[in-house]
């Protein structure tokens, strides 16, 4: 027996210019220091969803945050400020013990935050152009932080073609 996951995606368009701008290196309005230093057009999509979000009132952290543990405390003290304040401490202390219990996930690309830290979600981004796909690891990991922590969880996906559908991916998960 398993459990049965379908997650749809929702399609954030862009330009030609924009990606072109991006490879050249003219990221000043990236908000997100470690996705503006990437190489090349790596952070692309993450950029891309998180402009969306800005729109929308929301900052938000691509790879700097660790909810789970794993990670030294204080490595990423932005995201220790966020989830400590969205959370509680003793919430977001007890949270980063949850990698030992759990294996075989992966945390999505960008935690996303109202600034009076009132909401926090998160966002796994898949490029169109570079045929980038989700993996099981990243599906438990959306799953785990949509269960566990009741946040709410996003597959986004990164296309010029602004009349783009992809399908709702369907994944089945298995005890051992």
């Amino acid at each position: 027996m398993g459990i049965k996951i379908v997650i749809p995606q929702q399609v954030i368009p862009y330009t030609s210019d924009q990606l072109d701008r991006w490879v050249r290196g003219e990221r000043e309005d990236c908000a997100d220091a470690y996705c503006k230093r990437l190489p090349g057009s790596y952070g692309f999509g993450e950029f891309i969803v998180g402009q969306h979000f800005e729109k929308q009132g929301y900052c938000w952290i691509h790879h700097d945050y660790n909810i789970f543990g794993g990670n030294k405390l204080g490595k990423y003290p932005k995201a220790d400020e966020v989830l400590g304040k969205y959370f509680g401490k003793d919430k977001f202390m007890m949270l980063r013990t949850t990698y030992k219990h759990f294996t075989g996930f992966q945390e999505p690309d960008l935690m996303i935050y109202r600034p009076d830290f009132s909401e926090l979600r998160f966002a796994e981004c898949k490029r169109h152009d570079t045929n980038d796909q989700l993996n099981i690891k990243q599906v438990r990991g959306l799953a785990l932080i949509a269960s566990l922590l009741e946040c709410d969880v996003g597959l986004y996906f990164i296309s010029m073609d602004k009349g783009a559908h992809p399908e709702d991916l369907q994944f089945e998960l298995h005890g051992n």
